[in-house]
């Protein structure tokens, strides 16, 4: 008998999570994916168009196998040697509509290709990604200097607009996924004070890792970057994560942050999108 996508209950994706803190950090992309999910449902059991799925076999269920869809986001994870089982899994899924494989880690990403060839999928792009890791304890110590005429905050949602224009990767429905991310992740804005004015910030993405760190084109080349990005590390690890950032091997300007405030490359993610078909995302979802 052939094995069959289960929901996800929450229950299940806190067992699971806890499975991917061996070989330490290894597994911290689907440790911290599963942790921000986690909290999102605990904190809106609601939520729409998230869907969290495994394989109905106790082989999935040991390798915490896990695929879930974020409205038109794709993230999944399993331990190692486990491609045919998440190949499977993935061509269980509905590929009629966009999708975009997010922040995948390498050792998935033959699985996701096979996927691509057996369903004729046409993408839009595939890309790999470096991924730059800081424990916790070396994110607390970073050292933080305000400038005078500035201060440090999180970002509220009136803060989206221009988070959202700003943000290299605008799309449909783009702006919906930054207020939500505004609203149930760790974020910090550089703010300067007079006229009040947000010139510089940095979210947390859904799968865990920092994001959308921009700074103002008014505000560039004076280290706003590095602060912002060091002052959400700073928070992150005063609730008790390590740090993680993908970043493009060709983003000069990212890397040379990230380098300079002393993150490891560790690993590689990739991301991919299919062919945009005709759908739009209903307005405030």
């Amino acid at each position: 008998m052939s094995a069959k996508l289960q929901n996800l209950a929450l229950h299940k994706l806190i067992e699971f999570q806890a499975i991917y803190k061996q070989d330490w950090p290894k597994y911290c992309a689907e440790y911290y994916c599963l942790s921000n999910f986690i909290h999102f449902l605990k904190s809106d059991p609601n939520i729409k168009h998230l869907h969290a799925y495994t394989l109905d076999t106790q082989r999935a269920h040991e390798l915490a196998l896990f695929v879930i869809v974020d409205r038109y986001q794709l993230f999944v994870g399993s331990l190692e040697n486990s491609e045919q089982l998440l190949k499977q899994a993935l061509g269980l899924l509905d590929w009629s509509k966009e999708l975009k494989c997010s922040s995948m880690p390498a050792r998935h990403i033959e699985a996701l290709k096979s996927v691509f060839k057996e369903k004729l999928l046409q993408l839009q792009f595939i890309d790999s990604t470096l991924l730059y890791y800081m424990p916790k304890q070396q994110a607390a110590a970073l050292k933080v200097d305000v400038p005078p005429g500035f201060y440090l905050d999180a970002l509220t949602e009136a803060d989206a607009n221009i988070v959202d224009e700003h943000w290299p990767n605008h799309h449909e429905g783009s702006l919906y996924f930054v207020q939500r991310q505004i609203r149930l992740c760790a974020s910090v804005g550089l703010y300067e004070a007079e006229p009040k004015q947000l010139v510089a910030w940095c979210i947390r993405l859904q799968g865990g890792f920092l994001g959308a760190l921009q700074v103002l084109d008014s505000h560039k080349r004076r280290g706003f970057g590095c602060l912002v990005t060091a002052e959400i590390s700073r928070r992150l690890a005063a609730a008790g994560d390590d740090v993680m950032a993908l970043v493009n091997p060709e983003n000069k300007a990212s890397i040379a942050v990230f380098n300079k405030l002393g993150f490891k490359i560790i690993d590689e993610c990739y991301w991919a999108r299919t062919q945009t078909q005709n759908f739009t995302w209903p307005k405030g979802e």
